[in-house]
């Protein structure tokens, strides 16, 4: 199996949760425009915001603000999708985004994913195709929505400087690595200073400084909360794992549930070296 394959395959075990869920809890609609074929990813990203009704301005809490507008999000060990770091598709009119602990480390990356993501369910969900021009198109579209051309054309330095890219960043939601991007985008930087830049960055950044979890609305909770939901309605894990014919063990990870049983380990467990007294 193919690691696309693999990808949908999880996203389609997501769904299925997700539908259970609706048979007992009403999820928020899917609230997506339709977009036009040949509209420009920066077109796409200003009718997404316009229809949202997002200001011009840092899009705060987006995985909340994209669960809130019905798209399912989940954080899925490597194993499942191997190469794929994340993975969206419109399963039965339901968008699905699919992420890995790759990509939701940390905040930046994370978000800037998500939003790449998106972008695929609005210019590429009818389409099959996989290319880099596809993704350059994702990544083209979770630029401009996440860094709207206006806004950083009066927020970016005229200079390279990363410790204010660091801090306009921090407002934005958004790495000081997308910052330089964008500032060749829109002129203000050359490629080459743009790729000292990055050499900069390497030497002094910490991917593991800023972890998702602890920015509020950047953790996934609409499968979470639901599940709380259908819980008290009488549908617990139990009734959930009959519907997905699966153990309750594997709804709670689908969940995002973490096991917070106690470890036994056993005298002589090989995986604590050997044999103790």
């Amino acid at each position: 199996m193919s690691d696309r394959q693999k990808a949908l395959s999880t996203a389609t075990l997501v769904w299925e949760l997700t539908f259970a869920l609706e048979r007992y809890i009403r999820l928020p609609a899917a609230d997506l425009p339709s977009i036009r074929s040949g509209t420009s990813p920066a077109d796409a990203a200003v009718l997404l915001r316009s229809h949202w009704g997002l200001p011009d301005g840092p899009v705060k809490h987006l995985v909340a603000t994209a669960e809130s507008r019905g798209i399912v999000v989940a954080v899925r060990p490597l194993g499942e999708i191997d190469a794929v770091d994340a993975f969206s598709a419109m399963i039965v009119d339901r968008p699905i985004v699919v992420t890995t602990p790759r990509r939701s480390e940390n905040v930046f990356r994370h978000r800037f994913s998500i939003a790449h993501e998106i972008g695929h369910l609005l210019l590429h969900s009818d389409s099959g195709e996989q290319s880099p021009a596809i993704e350059r198109e994702a990544d083209d579209f979770a630029a401009a929505f996440l860094m709207p051309a206006a806004s950083m054309d009066v927020a970016l330095p005229q200079r390279l400087d990363l410790a204010p890219l660091d801090r306009l960043g921090r407002t934005w939601g958004v790495s000081p690595h997308s910052l330089i991007r964008r500032m060749v985008e829109r002129g203000r930087v050359t490629e080459s200073s743009a790729r000292r830049a990055y050499q900069r960055l390497a030497m002094v950044n910490d991917s593991a400084a800023d972890p998702t979890s602890a920015y509020p609305g950047e953790v996934p909770t609409l499968l979470n909360k639901a599940a709380e939901l259908a819980a008290d309605s009488g549908a617990g894990v139990s009734a959930l794992a009959e519907i997905l014919k699966v153990g309750s063990a594997q709804v709670r990870d689908l969940l995002g549930e973490v096991d917070q049983r106690p470890v036994l380990r056993l005298v002589g467990d090989e995986s604590e070296g050997g044999a103790r007294t």
